[in-house]
This record gives C-alpha cells, sequence and structure tokens, in this order.
C-alpha cells in the first residue's frame, strides 16, 4: 500500500471501482503494454510483454480493498458519514467489518428452530452483484461462475449468474462456451470472457 494514499483517495479509488471497474485502470500504462507487445519479436520477449499487458488491463482488486480497509473508518470519522452510507454505494458488510465498522443489524429474525449449538449456516458470505461484476472486470479474462464466486468471496449461484448476464448485456462479457480443458466428472463448466 502506498505511503501517500489519503484517506480521501483510497475511499474515491473503492468507490470508483465498485461504480465502474474499469475506471480504476491506467489507461497510459495499457497503452504502453500493448506496445511493448507489438514490438516484442523474441518469443520470450512477447511471452513476457503479454504477461505485463494483462496485468495492466487488470485492476489491482486487492490493493484497492487494502487501502480502502486501512482508511475508510478514519474518513467516515473525520467527515461524519454512517455506515449506511458505504453500503448504499455497495459497498460489502464483510469489507465494512475488515475496515473496523460496527455494522447494525439488519432487523431480520433467526430462523425458527436455530439453536445455540447449531451453526447458522454453511453457505458462503452474501455477495453483491455489483462485487461479483466488479470482480470479473479485474480479471482473469476468462473464467466460470465458479471461479468468478471464488475470487469474489461468495456469493450464490443465483446471484453469480445474474451479475454475468448484466455484464453480457452491458457488451462487457460474452459467453465463449463449454470449458474445452475440463476434466472430470460431468459436463464441462461454461466459459465467459471479458471483452
Amino acid at each position: 500500500m502506498s505511503e501517500s494514499t489519503s484517506p480521501e483517495a483510497a475511499v474515491r479509488r473503492y468507490l470508483s471501482w465498485i461504480d465502474d471497474p474499469r475506471s480504476v485502470i491506467d489507461e497510459e500504462a495499457v497503452a504502453r503494454a500493448d506496445a511493448a507487445f507489438a514490438s516484442a519479436s523474441d518469443p520470450i520477449d512477447r511471452l513476457h510483454a503479454a504477461a505485463a499487458r494483462e496485468r495492466a488491463r487488470a485492476a489491482d482488486v486487492d490493493r484497492i480493498t487494502a487501502e480502502f480497509v486501512a482508511h475508510a473508518r478514519a474518513y467516515a470519522d473525520v467527515e461524519g458519514i454512517p455506515v449506511e452510507a458505504f453500503r448504499t454505494l455497495g459497498v460489502d458488510d464483510d469489507v465494512l467489518a475488515r475496515a473496523g465498522f460496527d455494522l447494525p443489524l439488519t432487523g431480520r429474525a433467526a430462523p425458527r428452530g436455530r439453536t445455540a449449538s447449531r451453526p447458522a449456516s454453511s453457505r458462503g458470505p452474501q455477495v453483491s452483484v455489483s462485487t461479483l461484476k466488479a470482480t470479473a472486470a479485474g480479471g482473469p479474462k476468462r473464467f466460470t461462475l465458479a471461479q468468478l464466486a471464488d475470487r469474489a468471496g461468495g456469493g450464490s449461484p443465483a446471484t453469480v449468474k445474474k451479475a454475468v448476464d448484466e455484464l453480457i448485456a452491458d457488451g462487457l462479457a460474452a459467453k465463449v462456451g463449454p470449458d474445452p480443458n475440463h476434466q472430470g466428472p460431468g459436463r464441462a463448466p461454461i466459459l465467459y470472457e471479458l471483452r
């Protein structure tokens, strides 16, 4: 994490990433990487240039999130911003909790029959459609629904599918077809590709 990142800059960058994942891509770095790839003639040089190009095209989601987690609480305290404002803009509760916010209860009652000796659920954490879309935009270029859910840290199959369907509707992704490299039992998962 950059020593010079101000709390406001960290919060702005993370919220921009949630709103439009492509907004945090350094277009100048992408252009330089594209030029290096185009000018490389040696196969190994082209391989390294291709890797650099892929890195340039992907947002460093881990760094963006880490900077938000490090600075958001202090920024909110100074500016008088309640946690609900972050939630309204799509920041997930797990990120807010890591940033040190006290999250209010949602008012939902526990399901009947739950006891202290029985765990609440074995499901993964809930992840919003906007977070899934942002995670997808952060790369890699090709992915399956399961891979996207793993990278995002959760999400129900229906939510993951909805996020990918929205990316396709927005012209940001396309359905490629069954994964030709699939091995093992069952049908091959469907591959999707960022545009």
